[in-house]
């Protein structure tokens, strides 16, 4: 009976904790602290395991995601592969109660990716199922910024075999881009929009338009100020290497 009145109680909170938790994986996003992204990310399944609320298990979702690219970068498989079977297991449970959420079969469709690029053998497996999801999350919503964005991404690292296009990934990222900048209230503590915005520094840099590169980082940096991580190790590293 306790527990039934507590479980109600946070749940009425719960739109609270919510924002507490973008609020926090943002700055954890700023300040390139992945300890304690991972902090706030297991404070969050702890909450969803006791409430099994749907807007938190996005959240939840979301933070993984960003996580699991962390560990991809820092080539730390085993873990980053604990961190997809998470990601996948709560995409199915989502997309079995809402089938039609673009945003999460564009979620499950960059888990594929992450698959690609965890298991290179299976790349077209994954791959051909990371087009699917994708797709899928195309005509059930064509004006979702974190649909193009995936798009994008899907544009940019996909296998050789399938013909990447630098030019195209980085006109998907400027519409995903223009997309969120569309929605005002939607950029506070959007850590997705930021990213976006870097992975079109990658496009330009892969298509060899560094002026282009440059003027992304530099936007990059007026829309949030306090990445330091960028101020002093990313942009000074792309302005050595292109002579900007």
């Amino acid at each position: 009976m306790v527990k039934n009145i507590l479980i109600l109680l946070i749940a009425g909170w719960l739109p609270l904790f919510s924002q507490g938790f973008e609020a926090k994986i943002y700055e954890a996003y700023v300040e390139g602290d992945m300890d304690r992204w991972l902090q706030v990310m297991n404070d969050m399944e702890d909450l969803w395991e006791t409430t099994g609320s749907d807007e938190l298990l996005y959240d939840l979702v979301v933070a993984r995601y960003g996580y699991i690219a962390y560990l991809i970068s820092e080539d730390r498989k085993k873990e980053a592969r604990d961190q997809v079977k998470k990601a996948e297991s709560e995409l199915e449970l989502m997309l079995e109660k809402t089938p039609d959420m673009a945003r999460a079969h564009a979620f499950l469709g960059a888990i594929y990716g992450y698959k690609v690029g965890l298991d290179p053998y299976k790349a077209v497996v994954y791959g051909r199922r990371a087009f699917s999801e994708n797709n899928v999350a195309f005509d059930l919503d064509p004006d979702d910024p974190q649909v193009w964005m995936e798009k994008g991404n899907i544009e940019l690292y996909k296998p050789a075999v399938f013909g990447s296009n630098s030019l195209e990934a980085a006109r998907i990222y400027r519409k995903a881009i223009e997309l969120y900048e569309k929605d005002t209230v939607g950029l506070e503590y959007n850590w997705m929009y930021i990213n976006t915005m870097r992975s079109l520094t990658d496009a330009w840099i892969e298509a060899g338009e560094y002026t282009r590169a440059n003027e992304v980082f530099l936007k990059i940096m007026r829309v949030e100020p306090r990445l330091k991580w960028m101020r002093e190790e990313v942009y000074p590293a792309f302005r050595r290497k292109y002579g900007f």
